[in-house]
């Protein structure tokens, strides 16, 4: 009986641990914990393009993308990809890849949508919408300006339209575009909201 209950608890406790582990994946897809043999640049190195290929197969879900030549260039350049690395014990790194620079990669090579949920971006509202034609022309509008690489509209309200959008440059330098042009007018009652010009 005795052990059977220890049985029982042997595999709860590993239970526990296969979903702790599996937990810290799910919060941090771009952290890895590596074996290495020492604390050299070399060995860092290696470390560093051994598991790049793992994050990728993580953000994406599928290994297929590490057939890529932009993956498998990647993957030659890793270093360039990490964020940050420490050692946890002498011959354990903890390698911290760039969510921003592996997004970028997987953008460039198409396997990965420019969707707001993704990648970081803004939220952006026009009001004043007032009718069906205005509604094309601020879509239009906003897909023509250079600095937002893309833009999704979320949901339309009265005569509010609230766009996702991702930016090439900074919200400075979107406020500054979006005046220039004339069309969009800063209302002042958020960051970015604007009164379409008609």
């Amino acid at each position: 009986m005795a052990r059977i209950v220890f049985l029982v608890l042997s595999m709860f406790a590993l239970g526990l641990s296969t979903v702790g582990a599996w937990a810290q994946q799910a919060v941090d897809p771009y952290r890895v914990e590596a074996n290495v043999t020492s604390q050299s640049d070399a060995e860092r190195i290696a470390a560093t393009k051994a598991n790049l290929g793992e994050v990728i197969t993580r953000v994406l879900g599928d290994s297929a993308a590490l057939q890529h030549p932009l993956v498998r260039q990647a993957i030659n350049d890793a270093p360039n990809y990490l964020a940050k690395f420490s050692y946890s014990s002498e011959k354990t790194i903890v390698l911290n890849y760039s969510p921003q620079a592996i997004q970028t990669l997987l953008q460039q090579a198409q396997l990965l949508a420019t969707s707001a949920s993704r990648v970081q971006g803004l939220t952006l509202y026009v009001v004043d919408v007032k009718d069906f034609a205005s509604f094309k022309q601020v879509q239009a509008y906003l897909k023509s300006v250079g600095v937002i690489r893309s833009v999704n509209l979320v949901g339309v309200e009265k005569d509010v339209m609230q766009f996702n959008i991702l930016l090439d440059g900074d919200e400075q330098l979107l406020k500054t575009t979006l005046a220039a042009g004339n069309k969009l007018q800063a209302t002042g009652d958020k960051s970015l909201n604007f009164r379409w010009q008609n």
